[in-house]
């Protein structure tokens, strides 16, 4: 796996004979959310658009700079980390699963105003100055692009209400975005269409990911791992379960995470899942 690193973003290169993986991270200002891009032999394809404006933008120079046609982005889930970008993207397709474009629609002036207010003075120059999201639905399924398959994964009621994975079956790599965080703390603020936590739910997507011996996983934060991140993450999702259910929130909830994973990044997540668990 080769590294580089531009003035913002760095990228871990992943090569095939058939295909290289490009796993561009946003540094922790940007919540180390990660885009991928997948390039074939004659064009790319992009999956999600990171969240600050100057991020987003030296993403579209890398890409511009590998010297093939972007082909479409794909965004994986409604949250703004992986979204937000989609402006620096507006003149390519945008697509999404139908509830993903859905729940973007809900929530997309509601986060955005959120976001402007939190950067304040700022804002100008790191969030969207307009609302630019998916409009091209994306099937389930295997589809095969520039000769490479791929098999689209819809995933619900974990991290995001729903989820877009990508195997690359024939490869043994799979793209999970934020069903997979490596090295920083899993945002867990959501909850089941049935008013339930996520954790369990969740847990058991990861055992049947765990079950299918891949060899490369490509996370939505965080750096490119293999599947020894599974059983990493469920010990994470049964810990925080854990304190959620003893009765643990606000920071003694997001103290006694530290403490047990000092050495992760991005506490941003843990306060953001309070917050969205208790006091929203």
């Amino acid at each position: 796996m080769l590294t580089q690193t531009l003035t913002y973003l760095s990228v871990k290169t992943i090569e095939r004979d058939a295909f290289t993986i490009h796993c561009v991270q946003a540094p922790e200002d940007g919540e180390l959310v990660n885009a991928q891009v997948i390039e074939t032999p004659t064009k790319l394809l992009l999956v999600d658009t990171l969240q600050l404006k100057p991020h987003a933008d030296e993403l579209r120079t890398y890409i511009e700079s590998l010297g093939k046609p972007l082909d479409r982005v794909i965004i994986s889930h409604y949250h703004p980390d992986h979204w937000f970008g989609a402006a620096t993207f507006r003149d390519y397709p945008l697509y999404a699963l139908p509830d993903v474009i859905d729940r973007i629609n809900q929530m997309a002036d509601f986060v955005l105003n959120y976001h402007r207010n939190i950067h304040g003075e700022k804002a100008a120059t790191l969030i969207p100055s307009e609302k630019v999201t998916p409009d091209q639905v994306l099937a389930e399924g295997e589809f095969v692009f520039d000769g490479l398959t791929l098999n689209l994964i819809k995933i619900t009621d974990t991290e995001a209400p729903v989820n877009l994975v990508i195997e690359l079956p024939d490869y043994g790599m799979l793209l999970p975005q934020d069903l997979v965080y490596n090295g920083a703390y899993p945002y867990f603020g959501e909850k089941t269409a049935d008013g339930d936590y996520c954790f369990d739910a969740w847990i058991a997507v990861l055992r049947g990911f765990q079950a299918k011996n891949y060899s490369v996983i490509v996370p939505g934060h965080g750096d490119p791992t293999d599947a020894s991140i599974f059983p990493t993450m469920i010990t994470y999702l049964e810990f925080a379960k854990e304190q959620v259910l003893a009765g643990l929130k606000g920071e003694e909830l997001i103290n006694r995470i530290k403490q047990q994973y000092p050495d992760y990044r991005l506490p941003l997540t843990l306060v953001m899942s309070d917050v969205m668990l208790f006091q929203m």
